[in-house]
């Protein structure tokens, strides 16, 4: 007779889990935790803006340009710098979309604390949704901050993944 073996990474997941002794609770809780530490964050970068009286985000865009190696003179660049201009005239603004990002944090922060399905899907998405923006920056100006930051999230996404253990097979019946 057969013996069914799990596939090599599950194998691989129930070792780490077990090395670092996660349990479902355990991995919510770290993502809840690093949800708080990225609300935290947001908020404090928030307020330093809504207190500056420079033009921070426009010049962060024309970095972010730059960076990209996007032509700043043509007209969609142009439009992107504009619209960076009239939010840094408009620092409330930035300060409400900041807290409103914050809030989500915390909102999914509380509900993967207290083990909610939904926090852990909010989760799946929030984190899985930066990560071919990711992928694509590491691989066009690789860097350790990028490779961090694609890391984090990937982790999160591991910590977060729905896993369905199969309960084994019942024992073949004994024909003695």
């Amino acid at each position: 007779m057969s013996e069914r073996h799990p596939h090599p990474v599950q194998e691989v997941n129930e070792s780490i889990e077990h090395a670092l002794h996660l349990n479902s609770r355990r991995k919510l809780r770290i993502v809840a935790a690093i949800d708080v530490f990225k609300g935290v964050i947001v908020l404090a970068i928030g307020f330093g803006i809504l207190s500056a009286h420079s033009h921070v985000l426009e010049n962060g865009g024309v970095s972010l340009l730059r960076l990209l190696d996007i032509d700043s003179t043509l007209a969609m660049p142009q439009k992107f710098l504009a619209m960076l201009q009239a939010v840094d005239n408009e620092h409330g603004l930035l300060t409400i979309a900041a807290t409103a990002y914050a809030g989500l944090r915390f909102v999914e922060a509380y509900g993967l604390w207290f083990m909610r399905n939904w926090a852990r899907w909010l989760g799946i998405v929030s984190a899985g949704i930066y990560v071919p923006f990711e992928l694509y920056y590491l691989v066009r100006k690789p860097g350790l901050m990028t490779a961090s930051v694609l890391t984090i999230n990937l982790v999160v996404l591991w910590l977060l993944w729905p896993r369905h253990h199969k309960p084994p097979p019942p024992p073949a019946p004994d024909n003695a």
